[in-house]
């Protein structure tokens, strides 16, 4: 639908000045603000539930596809009871849209995020930040998140006592 006010000029302008500060790394180009993470998909075919949808060895996930993001955390809390500390911290994942069209990978609740030496589950998503409000013209996907704990995840292996 062609806008009055957002041509295709602008758009692209937009878009290549978020190249340049988030970067793009399906192309190798590094932004400047250089924020890589790795984002794992559930293998639903892998994964083996019983007959109330639940798995007792936990979620298995597909291999990692690594994108550039705009990552903001909140600060870490860490809370003491009988089993000992327990850290819980929130994030949000800001990903360019193109970017990820780019690479065919849709980002669905659940998936997992690898960054800062730590997994992060995506528990909502959104996608309405709209250039000129227009529908057709989203510019971003981002994923609120919360720290996993390692030990209930089957991509690293944890040395337990």
């Amino acid at each position: 639908m062609p806008s009055r006010y957002y041509s295709q000029k602008d758009r692209d302008t937009i878009k290549k000045f978020n190249q340049e500060l988030i970067g793009d790394l399906s192309v190798g180009i590094d932004g400047i603000i250089y924020q890589p993470v790795i984002i794992y998909k559930i293998s639903a075919y892998d994964t083996e539930v019983n007959m109330y949808g639940e798995t007792a060895e936990g979620k298995v996930y597909n291999a990692g596809v690594q994108v550039s993001a705009l990552v903001t955390a909140d600060d870490q809390t860490t809370t003491t009871d009988e089993f000992g500390p327990d850290l819980a911290q929130i994030a949000l994942f800001s990903f360019l849209r193109q970017t990820l069209v780019d690479i065919s990978y849709v980002v669905e609740i659940g998936d997992l995020i690898d960054w800062n030496s730590g997994y992060w589950e995506i528990s909502s998503i959104s996608e309405n930040q709209l250039v000129g409000g227009q529908t057709g013209n989203n510019h971003s996907v981002v994923c609120n998140a919360f720290l996993a704990r390692i030990s209930s995840l089957n991509i690293e292996r944890v040395r337990s006592i």
